[in-house]
């Protein structure tokens, strides 16, 4: 099926769904609240920044990421079904540091339509996405490599389960449409998420520790494994979805950035992260 043949079905059941529905419509919600965005995927659309050593050197991820709502809705007897259609967007770039130079690496850029639907404690996400990646001036005069083309579009399906107050979990795979360079398309990815009760440090800003485990296997590396822990500090504000989270990490597997993808990377990392 042609990638502009999905996008129209896509579309055609997130807006035939509502009208059907005759149900509580709102345009333009903010984006990624029904399906909560996963906190230890490296690839979820985030503002961030983190620092890590890599191969002795001194680097920094910046994630400029942000999910738009388009229109949310209800659907079901009691209306306990509630849908959403975003658009995300992405850069996520490498620097090393160092000096007063900072060097540019890589970045890749995110693209993804998604769908999400909640009822009660389980949510889904299905949703059409497109990455490319670049190599950095920087890299290039540095090293003499000049990379290669990177051009993926495919499809992802995620499910999650609220098992309890405290505990998330998550399973899904994806399937490339198109792939450049490598034929391989399909992947697969699971996580968990632990999340405490709010520590009464303040008042006005709910505050909870966490621990986040996301793990991913790709056909295009033979399904190694790349893992990625996360845990942190989760500081909100009162009346109010949106977040900040101060996180240490521990990532090990291949390259999540395209460029690199057949690199094998290990590193810790310390970061910020904003939920908006």
């Amino acid at each position: 099926m042609r990638l502009s043949s999905l996008v129209t079905v896509l579309l055609a059941a997130a807006l035939a769904a509502p009208a059907a529905a005759d149900a509580w419509v709102q345009t333009f919600p903010q984006g990624a609240q029904v399906f909560t965005p996963l906190i230890a995927d490296p690839r979820e659309t985030q503002l961030s920044a983190s620092y890590y050593r890599l191969n002795g050197r001194n680097d920094a991820d910046v994630a400029l990421g942000h999910a738009w709502g388009i229109i949310r809705w209800r659907t079901g007897i009691l209306s306990d079904w509630l849908w959403q259609l975003d658009f995300e967007g992405m850069a996520y770039s490498r620097f090393q540091l160092g000096g007063g130079i900072n060097k540019f690496e890589a970045v890749d850029f995110f693209a993804n339509l998604p769908i999400e639907v909640r009822k009660g404690p389980a949510s889904f996400k299905a949703e059409l996405f497109h990455e490319s990646s670049h190599l950095g001036d920087d890299y290039i005069r540095d090293t003499g490599n000049t990379g290669f083309r990177y051009s993926v579009e495919g499809v992802r399906g995620l499910a999650a389960l609220d098992a309890s107050r405290y505990l998330r979990v998550y399973a899904g795979p994806s399937w490339l449409i198109h792939t450049v360079p490598a034929p391989q398309r399909w992947a697969l990815q699971s996580g968990f998420e632990l999340t405490s009760d709010d520590l009464h440090w303040s008042s006005s800003s709910p505050m909870r520790l966490f621990v986040a485990q996301d793990l991913q296997s790709r056909e295009n590396v033979q399904w190694n494994l790349d893992s990625n822990t996360v845990a942190g500090l989760k500081i909100g504000f009162a009346g109010s979805p949106r977040s900040m989270r101060v996180q240490f990490g521990y990532f090990t597997g291949h390259s999540p950035y395209g460029q690199f993808y057949a690199q094998k990377e290990h590193y810790a990392d310390i970061g910020l992260a904003f939920d908006l």
